[in-house]
């Protein structure tokens, strides 16, 4: 007896999926489907896109390297423009002297800069200040 139901809903399972073939193979079209599509231009141009991205996050990543310090002797005063304390607080900045090279390749300005005459008075340019190491960064200590 129990076999003969399982025989009978096993049948019935086999004829409702051959009633429901035809329902889902009904439609006339293909369902449309539009995809995007870019030309050759386009394509260029968000290719430029990523690679200017990826400079720049390359760029941040090694300016934050620079600036990284564990201890205060790993941190130096050097000019961040051609015309350094000329031009103030803005001229100096404080960086790991491991990545002085790095720092010049960033910062890479012309030299025919015209400076002014006269050296700033601002506290990052007094003869006291230092180079120190605070929450991991190099900065000028006054």
């Amino acid at each position: 007896m129990n076999k003969m139901i399982k025989n009978l809903v096993l049948i019935a399972c086999t004829v409702g999926v051959v009633f429901l073939i035809p329902l889902f193979l009904s439609h006339d079209s293909p369902i449309p489907v539009e995809i995007p599509r870019l030309d050759a231009q386009e394509m260029a141009a968000k290719k430029e896109a990523a690679e200017q991205a990826e400079r720049q996050a390359q760029k941040e990543a090694r300016a934050r390297r620079v600036y990284a310090c564990k201890v205060d002797e790993d941190c130096i005063i050097v000019d961040k423009d051609p015309c350094g304390c000329a031009l103030g607080p803005k001229g100096v900045t404080a960086i790991n002297v491991n990545f002085i090279t790095d720092f010049n390749a960033i910062n890479a300005q012309s030299m025919t800069k015209t400076c002014p005459d006269t050296v700033s008075t601002e506290r990052e340019c007094s003869p006291n200040t230092e180079a120190v190491c605070r929450a991991r960064t190099c900065k000028i200590q006054y």
